[in-house]
């Protein structure tokens, strides 16, 4: 009897703790660099599959002469670039006529603070992003060396209008602009609030290897494809 009484309990434990649908998340590793696949099965007709290639700062033993704000400097930022597949499936829809399926496709980079706090409506953040380009052994002992020429920058000014949360905030210069492919480290900047008198304005910075994350970026664009969506929506319906 007691047997009979444990053994319901087991099947009854191993029926409630089983997934409700199939997923598949796996991560792919280049060094210092990794993707991470997130696939959602469809649900109400709905799939999803997000790419996300991330990378962690470097540098951190300069972090307490770059970073006024001692929440930032007990926090590691990661550079996330994520590509991600959504697909509406009618339950009517047929798996040969899947394929023809409208899908929509965004890609986005954005950097992970970790740190919880928030922006109050009309306070401004401006972001300064600045590449430092591969390094050419021909052109080492040129004239330009070291010159306007040896780096790009940008700045971007963001919020205003609403509250900003900083723990994650989307870069969309690095969309915008090709720094990227060219550059084997990146230096991105914060200032909060940009312009304000009744507090000190703080200022966060973070420093990027892109050589392994350049690699990541690459994967996760080859494998973000509807066929690839498609594919895993099939196996596991």
């Amino acid at each position: 009897m007691k047997l009979t009484v444990i053994s319901i309990f087991c099947c009854l434990f191993l029926a409630t703790s089983m997934p409700v649908a199939a997923e598949e998340v796996k991560t792919v590793e280049f060094d210092t660099a990794k993707v991470v696949y997130d696939y959602q099965p469809a649900r109400e007709g709905v799939a999803t599959l997000s790419l996300n290639a991330l990378v962690s700062e470097t540098n951190d033993s300069l972090r307490s002469l770059k970073n006024t704000d001692r929440r930032r400097l007990g926090k590691l930022g990661q550079l996330i670039y994520q590509c991600k597949l959504l697909l509406y499936r009618p339950e009517s829809t047929s798996g040969d006529s899947i394929a023809n399926v409208p899908m929509l496709i965004s890609r986005n980079f954005s950097l992970y603070t970790g740190v919880d706090l928030r922006l109050a409506k009309g306070e401004r953040l401006g972001i300064r992003v600045r590449s430092l380009p591969q390094v050419d052994s021909e052109r080492l002992f040129a004239p330009s060396l070291g010159g306007n020429d040896s780096q790009q920058e940008v700045w971007e000014d963001v919020g205003g209008g609403s509250a900003i949360d900083l723990v994650q905030i989307n870069v969309n210069a690095l969309l915008e602009n090709d720094f990227i492919s060219g550059a084997d480290n990146i230096d991105i900047q914060l200032r909060f609030p940009i312009f304000q008198l009744e507090r000190p304005v703080q200022q966060w910075s973070y420093n990027f290897d892109l050589r392994d994350f350049k690699r990541a970026i690459e994967h996760a664009d080859e494998n973000c494809t509807p066929t690839r969506l498609s594919d895993l929506i099939e196996s596991n319906s």
